[in-house]
């Protein structure tokens, strides 16, 4: 059972009556997709700040260990997290209101949640990358930190997909 069938089987019967009244089902309805949406950038946006924390442990490790060269690219690193988890955090819902230029309909809601089901996806990726390092082998880490990067860049760059979603429609 994926998010929205689980919200939608938890409704209590105040809104299994209001689903009852013409046009107001239909309301209902964007408006759990709109939550599961805000839940799930949530979701992805706490599991990218989280990996500062392993990160902020292998630099200490790191620097514990002499390197103080190698702080400059966790930096990076870490403020390319906070700057895309943060993009992630207050993007749109996919709301559109009645006074609103430019509509976002049913069809259009169901391909940016699909889209967002990818983002979750590239963060766990991200995750895993992070999970991988350590401060053993300094060159390998510069090279996984690196690599960290990219990823985070890459996720940043399918996130702006969904914008053009959102304002095109597809």
């Amino acid at each position: 059972m994926n998010l929205h069938e689980r919200a939608v089987s938890q409704r209590n019967v105040f809104e299994r009556l209001t689903a009852m009244i013409p046009g107001f089902a239909g309301y209902q309805e964007r408006e759990t997709r709109r939550d599961i949406d805000k839940i799930q950038r949530d979701f992805c946006a706490d599991k990218l700040f989280a990996q500062k924390t392993t990160l902020k442990r292998v630099l200490d490790d790191l620097i514990t260990g002499g390197d103080i060269d190698g702080i400059s690219p966790f930096e990076k690193l870490m403020n390319r997290i906070d700057r895309v988890a943060q993009k992630i955090r207050t993007a749109d819902r996919g709301y559109s209101g009645l006074f609103d230029t430019v509509k976002v309909g049913e069809d259009e809601l169901m391909r940016v949640y699909e889209h967002d089901l990818g983002l979750a996806e590239a963060v766990t990726e991200v995750a895993h990358k992070v999970a991988e390092m350590n401060a053993d082998d300094r060159d390998k880490l510069m090279t996984k930190v690196k690599e960290t990067i990219e990823l985070v860049d890459r996720v940043d760059e399918f996130f702006s997909k969904r914008e053009e979603l959102l304002r095109k429609g597809g």
